[in-house]
């Protein structure tokens, strides 16, 4: 290490680890002060990003994986379907948002100089671009999510009555529009201060609004795509059609697939895990492919079969091509039949 060694007279209880990080910083009328931080400021910065980055990057991986095998496994009739293609593109927007942050992440907006003396002179101009962008495809992701949802929650409901559903997709069509407005006026209030090199306080309690609306519209979503389904398999039940079929499926894999991220949603609020707010948009993008794919089959008719395999009938029909397949409605009868109908919600 190069530089000149100097003895310095230190106190007797002197901690290296806790002293002061003192340097230079100009104080804006061309002349420069001495700032002084603490060691445990920096350590906190230091290790919060490496933890958000790693995120940042898992969500990257994870995406782009989940998107080819998306490509490679749905077969070439559903590919042209409008759920399969949202779900792509939520997919590949994630992919492009990761990245952005990840970029972020090693920007001068990140520097650890500029971040501790909050001095900004060093930001460029693809700095500005990149935030600016980073903030865009994240709006544009959200209304991409919430479409999403909103179509897998027709599907499920096809079988409910017009007006119940009618109501349902008005309530939660409502309640998504009023969380989009205000994630969109957080990111233009946050994105003007940043521009303008000023602090976010000002606006820290709408930025909490929206993330809290949109926890809240993301548990709606699920609660009515679980609930229908688990409705369903009870009115199964209660038809004397008990058999494990793709319905079953569908309310296993939806809990797995809706309850999941609306689990990751309430969590960014804990501070005991600070970077799982990287981690929302980036599960739910993940999910949503994998429950799109069982809600599909609610309004599949030919796959609406009972038997003792029909869970294997349902999976080979999702990733299989159809002419391999062997339907089972030739062993359903009529009676079958009645009773599905009844099972309107």
């Amino acid at each position: 290490m190069d530089g000149t060694i100097q003895s310095v007279q230190v106190p007797p209880k002197f901690d290296p680890w806790t002293q002061p990080l003192n340097f230079t910083a100009p104080d804006g009328n061309g002349g420069w002060i001495m700032l002084q931080q603490d060691w445990h400021v920096l350590d906190a910065w230091r290790i919060y990003c490496f933890r958000v980055g790693i995120s940042y990057g898992v969500g990257f991986g994870a995406s782009l994986m989940l998107l080819m095998a998306l490509l490679l496994l749905t077969k070439a009739e559903k590919r042209k379907s409008f759920i399969f293609l949202l779900n792509a593109v939520c997919l590949l927007f994630n992919c492009v948002r990761c990245l952005l942050f990840c970029t972020w992440f090693t920007g001068n907006f990140n520097n650890p100089y500029s971040v501790l003396s909050q001095t900004w002179t060093r930001i460029t101009k693809d700095d500005f671009a990149t935030y600016i962008a980073m903030s865009i495809v994240g709006i544009l992701l959200l209304a991409l999510i919430f479409v999403s949802l909103s179509l897998q929650v027709w599907v499920v409901c096809v079988t409910t009555p017009p007006l119940h559903r009618k109501i349902i997709m008005t309530v939660t069509t409502s309640v998504a529009c009023v969380a989009f407005g205000f994630r969109v006026a957080a990111v233009y209030y946050n994105t003007k201060l940043t521009l303008a090199f000023q602090d976010g306080d000002s606006v820290a309690s709408l930025t909490s609004n929206s993330y809290v609306i949109q926890v809240v519209t993301i548990w709606l979503y699920s609660s009515i795509f679980t609930f229908k389904l688990g409705h369903a398999i009870l009115q199964r039940r209660q038809l004397n059609m008990p058999q494990f079929g793709p319905m079953q499926i569908v309310f296993i894999m939806g809990l797995q697939t809706m309850i999941v991220p609306a689990i990751f949603a309430s969590l960014q609020f804990t501070n005991v895990l600070p970077e799982i707010v990287a981690h929302v948009l980036t599960v739910v993008c993940i999910f949503l492919p994998l429950s799109a794919m069982w809600a599909g089959v609610v309004n599949d008719q030919h796959l609406a079969s009972r038997g003792p395999n029909s869970h294997q009938q349902l999976l080979n029909a999702e990733f299989c091509d159809a002419s391999r397949l062997t339907t089972l409605s030739s062993r359903s009868n009529a009676y079958d039949k009645d009773k599905s109908r009844q099972m309107s919600v």
